[in-house]
């Protein structure tokens, strides 16, 4: 089970002293695009591996510190990993034609019921209720609580309202805590868009002069 992760060194827009604690069972990692949900997920799966470390790789596993008791680690990116997506790139004709068949919400839900049989393990899922119904959504919630019920460990970045609101905490990366679900819901309330105070600075500097924001370019339209 993972207790914490420290960043040793500054890494994305995680600075150096920035610490996540973790909690046994569901841990829904929310919060606008942008604010590090995926890069984090990505910190604890790198710095949980073992084996040989390849270029970026080794850098990242230099930036943090994990607290873990020694366990079985699944990482799942539902975008990048979703068969669906793979079949656009993989050369095998059966399995490009069996995806043509599927949504992407099929393929996902596929994904989910073989995690009905993980128990004792710590599993790493980033937006796995993209595409899905709020059934599906559904369907996944279940799942979440019934692997916290055979001892495993959910860490899962998530963007739907239905999962959200159906936990009582998440811990949210726009704020940097776990805060009440209606709390952070409440808090979305604000169109604006969001950008991360630690990585805006870093952001805008590598940013030419003549380069204008997302929210410059919508205001002109």
């Amino acid at each position: 089970m993972i207790r914490a992760l420290d960043f040793i060194k500054d890494w994305r827009c995680f600075k150096m002293g920035d610490r996540f604690e973790f909690r046994p069972g569901v841990n829904l990692l929310v919060g606008d695009q942008g604010c590090g949900k995926s890069s984090l997920l990505k910190a604890i799966h790198i710095g949980g591996c073992t084996g040989k470390d390849f270029g970026s790789e080794k850098k990242l596993r230099d930036t943090v510190l994990l607290e873990a008791s020694a366990i079985q680690m699944y990482k799942f990116d539902f975008e990048k990993d979703n068969p669906r997506t793979l079949s656009y790139f993989d050369k095998n004709i059966q399995f490009q034609i069996a995806s043509m068949w599927a949504s992407h919400g099929e393929c996902t839900r596929t994904i989910i019921r073989a995690l009905e049989e993980v128990a004792g393990s710590l599993c790493l899922m980033d937006e796995p209720d993209m595409a899905l119904s709020i059934r599906s959504c559904n369907m996944l919630v279940r799942t979440f609580k019934a692997l916290a019920e055979r001892s495993s460990q959910v860490i899962a970045a998530v963007h739907s309202l239905t999962v959200i609101q159906q936990f009582q905490e998440v811990y949210s990366l726009e704020h940097r805590r776990w805060m009440p679900s209606a709390e952070f819901i409440e808090s979305q309330a604000d169109a604006a868009e969001f950008v991360p105070a630690r990585a805006s600075s870093e952001k805008n500097a590598k940013k030419s002069k003549g380069e204008k924001s997302s929210r410059q370019v919508i205001q002109e339209l």
